[in-house]
């Protein structure tokens, strides 16, 4: 259980309302929890499989339920303040804009030509024309479509990441926030630990169908009220909880060859990835930015304030499920070809606010290309950093996500 749950069910009582009883009683509170999820593990299982599963599993589920009974009662507040409003002229969107597609293009190459094995750009050409030779080949029949799901899950999850964090008007809010993440992991490690022998594409929809019925449950339990943006963090953080906790307990119990198979995917990694694998991210990826282009104005608006865009007519809580949809078919879809990769969704908006301003006009297509850019470099870094051996890119997103994380903690407490 986290442990601003425990203070929270001490003040619960009455009795307990003033500071000097209310530690205490927290103490006492979290330690009745903890004992009691322990007792109450051993009392559910058999002895043998009890002493296999941590007790933090078991307060894990029982504070993913406590926050969801919290957060329905909630009232919504503004929480972390949203940036400053921030204009930036069109000389300074084109100039961003064209230098990241520059830098896309050079990280693109490099990651195509570098590796365990280097490549020269004549090797590129000859294997385009069908031309190279059998080692060659066989490299770039496996590395290509590695760079190309890094590319477009990486553009996929900023977009999805620009959505939420607009809907929510909160700068520090990501995809992961509504349990999406959390629940495509899921579902792809209990097919990995049941099903050996799935194929690629059966893990893909299971942790399609995953990040889908995670995120039927934050919409359905933070619904009441037109998705407030308090309640839809609150209900997702507890999905997200409850899934990871979920995962932890299959990967115990499982066999370790199907352990390992399940981290390697939980690591974000692009490994055996082939090209029809990333046809459905580049689909969505091309339907996201058309409707987020064609809605720039209702994205705008809704990240502005409560009033406005009522006062303008358009309806809100509508208007906030449609982005909410779109960034969970991004986000799932993004998981399903790459693995879970967190920190784009949050580091890529809000630089990209910084560099162009906040109109999504300009915001959409940096962030997109930020993220793209972010999630290719991890990826390439993972396999050359200690190669021939490799490392994920979700760990390597990781790396560069939680320092930029509390930097933006820390000023927006400020």
């Amino acid at each position: 259980m986290r442990p601003g749950a425990r203070p929270a069910l001490a003040r619960r009582f009455r009795a307990f309302a003033r500071t000097r009883v209310a530690i205490p009683a927290a103490g006492l509170v979290g330690a009745a929890l903890v004992l009691g999820a322990d007792v109450l593990l051993r009392a559910a299982v058999p002895a043998d499989t009890a002493v296999a599963v941590p007790t933090g599993v078991v307060t894990s589920l029982v504070g993913a339920v406590f926050v969801v009974a919290m957060a329905v009662r909630v009232r919504d507040t503004t929480g972390i303040a949203p940036d400053r409003l921030r204009i930036r002229s069109r000389t300074v969107f084109l100039t961003t804009a064209a230098a990241l597609v520059a830098v896309l293009a050079g990280t693109a190459v490099a990651a195509v030509l570098l590796g365990d094995a280097k490549l020269l750009l004549g090797d590129v050409t000859n294997w385009a024309l069908g031309r190279a030779g059998q080692t060659v080949s066989f490299i770039l029949d496996t590395r290509v479509p590695r760079v190309a799901a890094a590319l477009l899950a990486g553009a996929a999850l900023a977009l999805a990441g620009t959505l939420v964090q607009a809907v929510t008007r909160n700068p520090l809010a990501e995809p992961g926030i509504m349990g999406v993440s959390g629940g495509a992991a899921l579902g792809a490690v209990l097919l990995v630990t049941t099903v050996p022998l799935a194929s690629s594409w059966g893990v893909a929809g299971a942790a399609f169908a995953g990040a889908a019925a995670a995120s039927a449950v934050v919409f359905g339990l933070a619904a009441r009220g037109g998705f407030q943006q308090t309640r839809l963090v609150l209900v997702g953080f507890a999905v997200h909880t409850a899934t990871a906790a979920l995962v932890s307990l299959l990967i115990i119990l499982t066999d370790p060859f199907n352990a390992t198979k399940a981290l390697t995917w939980l690591s974000g990694s692009t490994y055996g990835r082939t090209l029809p694998d990333t046809a459905p991210l580049a689909i969505a990826l091309a339907a996201g930015l058309a409707v987020a282009v064609a809605r720039r104005t209702e994205l705008d608006l809704v990240s502005l304030d409560e009033d406005t865009p009522r006062l303008l007519g358009l309806p809100l809580g509508r208007g906030r499920l449609g982005f909410l949809v779109l960034s969970v078919l991004l986000s799932a879809t993004a998981v399903a070809a790459a693995g879970t990769i967190g920190f784009v969704g949050l580091v890529a908006p809000h630089a990209a606010r910084a560099l162009v301003g906040r109109q999504h006009a300009r915001t959409v297509p940096v962030a997109v290309l930020l993220g793209a850019v972010l999630v290719c470099t991890a990826d390439l870094v993972g396999r050359t950093v200690i190669a021939p051996a490799q490392l994920g890119a979700g760990l390597m997103t990781a790396v560069i996500g939680t320092p930029y994380f509390l930097y933006l903690l820390v000023r927006s407490r400020r």
